[in-house]
């Protein structure tokens, strides 16, 4: 705590008065001389020496940022805020997907099957003014 506090001029020294049981909690007491910093700024100086890896001023003490508590101030744990979860996201984009891309498969293999593909020769037969084959289909427009 001393080590986070380091850069208040006016800081004295930390007494603990109590240990309580569990991991490690304790009260105590921060000495200032006048001018003294307000709760809130030594919180704030707590909190901002907690690193990456939730250790205390670079020591090998692991603490929790929340749990912190000067005078009545304390800081809130952050409210997860509500939203879609992710997995959620991606079944709703490979549905669209799917619904966009069926209908244009249906189209496209319909048009094929109805196509020229399927269409049969009633007979083939030769034309003698051109010469060459012709095909008549079962429209009877061609008749």
């Amino acid at each position: 705590v001393a080590r986070a506090l380091r850069n208040y001029t006016t800081f004295l020294q930390v007494v603990i008065r109590e240990f309580l049981p569990g991991s490690l909690i304790c009260h105590g007491d921060l000495v200032f001389n006048h001018p003294a910093p307000t709760s809130l700024e030594v919180l704030e100086a707590l909190v901002l020496s907690v690193g990456p890896t939730q250790a205390l001023a670079g020591s090998d003490i692991q603490v929790d940022p929340y749990s912190f508590a000067v005078g009545d101030d304390t800081l809130d744990p952050p409210v997860p805020q509500p939203g879609f979860p992710a997995h959620g996201v991606a079944f709703m984009v490979v549905g669209g997907l799917c619904i966009i891309t069926a209908p244009v498969l249906l189209v496209f293999l319909g048009t094929r099957r109805l196509g020229w593909q399927d269409e049969t020769a009633l007979w083939d037969r030769g034309d003698p003014e051109v010469g060459i084959q012709t095909l008549e289909m079962n429209n009877l427009g061609f008749w």
